[in-house]
């Protein structure tokens, strides 16, 4: 089932914004909410204040939608969730459910208390009130499904419970927090496991930190990161889950997104969710063209891709033209665009001069994006069919519900999409297979269309992409019906693509040097130059060696000016730990500099010892950090101290998480010998802590003048 229309929300205040009206009761109240430092980057509202339709609702006497209105409504830009008239009644449990899956994400809720607690006939003496937030649903629905919940209930929010408590459960390693010892335990939590002394239940894990606010309004936050994730409350860590595990022992990475009714009275506002890998990691901002000419069939949902490509990037720091004239083809000004997207264009579009034009833009390292009908244009022009990678053929009737699996969940547009997505579509066929010469991301499953029309033998792609003649291209055949413009998941696919082709994504660009692909370290030696002796983890990630006399890595080649994409995971640390040690580690530069790495999260006045802080030598801008347990990004752009240089210092520019924490900050060396030194090894630091890495690279720039700042590619 399609998502209904959804609207890009701008979340994330230091004090969240009031509904459009707040209910009568309880009094609203200001929360203990630490805001992420960009809030209008990347998030999807699943509940936008004005209906249900990306949700489902289900208990066990009634199915699903099939419930008493009272039960979930909309009222005054909130969700009113059992707004039973007296005399009270019991209820049964039920919950509200995504209709789409999610993977690698951050999902927040905000919640208040109503005044109605119903009556419980197994608990006479009463129990707090309660709720909770579903992550990572799936099977069939029941009360409860299989699933893993952050509890929302009376001074435990944040608790982590493991569904459905029927033995058959999904098994975790939690690292808790708990204040009433002031350390943190870790406990590989499982039904039939030792019940440790924090938990009153095998299926429970307890913490009483109380950072919840029991007559205002409360922020709860879900990171959930391949089979790790982090509930935080009000903007405070309350729980670190690694190693999710499926009864059957598989990883648990993904599942639907739901909100609980338990028999209280309680309100739900600004459920959002925003991809953690898919959106501009650089932060910098770019342009896009929207192109969507059509010379034959003109399909209607144009006007629905034009606007949610507009909606995207006033999220995610982009700005958008759109045209259907082809004039504007021209080397000047297509110069002006990372990627310009073919929005369902269809048949002969661009005259020849266009064409060379467009070829020129794209051999100069720009970016194409192709959406649904951009393989049905330009049937004369070759160039253009190896560019985009294959021709339109033929679909069948209708929009059949299909199956689409990922095949490639590393690149941007992937890596937060289920790893099988049911959904609506017209299935294009195409001429020829184009594997061999793309890299194929997502796949249809031809035999999951009842009544047929996969033509492809089988083998059928639908998203790939591909670096071409010096620029990138990245397809989708997706993208026929108007509701795909508002369904998040092909958002989230849309914008990976768009980050993709105009050179913003963690993905690594055209000659670019790849430090760590997941796999090798054979870029990487110690600093007595044997070979690197850290660890590739299961799930392809550098982990720091933390042996006694474990040593710094550093790259076999050197550096001078350069652009440098890292990302990075820090574990969890004891309460009690120095917070100037928790999960630390570094990025050594060139002149002896250091780029902290620790877990600064909830920080809010950054130091020179902070997480993006160039150390001891100047402080981020601000606190961009996530939990630990999270994946991060820095990209980072170097450029060296010369003699040619007018400043014997370096400068560099450091985006953490696509926000910018260090603007061209000159390094005064600690000599003028050193400020002058040539290209130097990047490193990796062991400091103690099993820091993560993954996705390195770097990408040597041209000489530069002065110390100006080179933006990113």
């Amino acid at each position: 089932m399609l998502i209904a229309p959804l609207l890009l929300a701008v979340l994330g205040q230091t004090t969240p914004a009031a509904a459009p009206a707040t209910p009568a009761t309880p009094a609203p109240a200001t929360p203990l909410y630490l805001a992420p430092p960009d809030p209008t980057k990347g998030w999807f509202a699943l509940f936008d204040g004005t209906d249900l339709k990306n949700f489902y609702s289900f208990r066990n006497a009634e199915g699903k939608n099939n419930l008493p209105p009272e039960i979930f409504k909309v009222e005054n830009g909130n969700i009113h969730v059992l707004d039973q008239p007296e005399p009270l009644v019991s209820q049964p449990n039920g919950y509200l459910a995504t209709n789409e899956e999610f993977r690698n994400y951050v999902v927040r809720v905000e919640y208040q208390w109503g005044t109605k607690k119903l009556p419980v006939p197994r608990h006479p003496e009463g129990l707090p009130r309660d709720a909770g937030l579903l992550y990572h649903v799936s099977g069939n629905d029941t009360v409860w499904p299989l699933c893993i919940e952050c509890q929302i209930q009376e001074r435990d929010t944040g608790d982590i419970w493991l569904l459905p408590n029927n033995g058959a459960n999904p098994s975790v390693t939690a690292t808790i927090n708990p204040a009433i010892t002031g350390t943190a335990n870790a406990y590989t939590f499982m039904p039939g496991g030792t019940v440790a002394t924090m938990t009153r239940q095998r299926q429970r894990l307890m913490h009483d930190a109380s950072y919840d606010n029991p007559t205002g309004w409360n922020v709860v936050e879900v990171y959930a990161t391949e089979d790790s994730a982090v509930h935080v409350v009000n903007g405070r860590v309350n729980n670190a889950l690694a190693e999710i595990r499926l009864p059957t022992g598989g990883p648990m990475t993904q599942g639907r997104v739901a909100l609980q009714e338990e028999n209280n009275e309680v309100f739900y506002r600004n459920v959002s969710i925003k991809p953690l890998f898919t959106t501009n990691l650089s932060g910098a901002p770019f342009k896009v063209l929207v192109f969507s000419k059509t010379a034959g069939f003109r399909h209607a949902s144009i006007p629905d891709g034009i606007a949610a490509v507009k909606q995207l990037g006033a999220a995610n720091n982009f700005s958008v033209d759109a045209t259907e004239d082809a004039a504007a083809f021209t080397d000047a000004n297509l110069k002006q665009y990372q990627a310009v997207i073919f929005m369902s264009t269809t048949g002969d579009v661009l005259n020849d001069v266009q064409q060379g034009a467009f070829e020129r833009y794209i051999k100069a390292g720009g970016g194409f994006v192709g959406v649904h009908a951009a393989s049905d244009t330009e049937y004369d022009w070759p160039w253009y069919g190896e560019l985009v990678g294959a021709y339109f053929s033929k679909h069948p009737t209708g929009t059949p519900v299909g199956t689409i699996k990922i095949e490639d969940s590393s690149h941007p547009s992937t890596n937060s999409l289920p790893l099988t997505w049911t959904r609506e579509d017209e299935w294009y066929n195409f001429r020829t297979n184009p594997r061999m010469n793309v890299h194929v991301l997502a796949s249809l499953d031809e035999a999951s269309l009842k009544d047929g029309g996969g033509e492809m033998n089988g083998d059928h792609p639908v998203i790939w992409y591909h670096d071409f003649q010096g620029g990138r291209s990245w397809y989708t055949a997706l993208g026929h019906t108007k509701e795909s413009y508002s369904d998040p998941l092909f958002l989230i696919s849309l914008l990976g693509g768009i980050d993709y082709a105009a050179g913003v994504s963690g993905v690594a660009p055209a000659k670019a040097s790849l430090l760590f692909d997941g796999n090798s370290t054979g870029a990487w030696v110690t600093k007595d130059r044997q070979p690197a002796d850290w660890t590739v983890t299961d799930h392809h990630a550098l982990e720091v060696k933390t042996d006694d006399g474990a040593g710094d890595l550093q790259t076999k080649d050197s550096f001078a000016d350069f652009q440098l994409h890292v990302e990075f995971r820090v574990p969890p640390s004891p309460p009690t730990t120095d917070p100037k040690t928790r999960g630390e580690s570094g990025l050594s530069l060139p002149g002896g500099f250091e780029l902290k790495i620790l877990d600064s999260f909830g920080e809010t006045t950054p130091t020179k010892d902070s997480c993006g802080a160039i150390a001891g030598v100047q402080a981020p801008a601000m606190n961009a950090s996530q939990p630990a347990q999270t994946w991060q990004s820095f990209d980072v752009t170097f450029l060296a101290a010369q003699n040619t240089r007018p400043a014997a210092a370096a400068h560099v520019t450091v985006y953490q998480n696509g926000v910018k924490i260090l603007d061209n900050v000159a390094l005064a060396s600690a000599s003028a010998a050193t400020a002058k030194t040539g290209p130097a090894p990047l490193g990796l630091l062991a400091r103690g802590s099993p820091v993560q890495f993954r996705n390195i690279w770097v990408k040597a720039l041209p000489a530069t003048v002065g110390s100006a700042t080179v933006a990113a590619e």
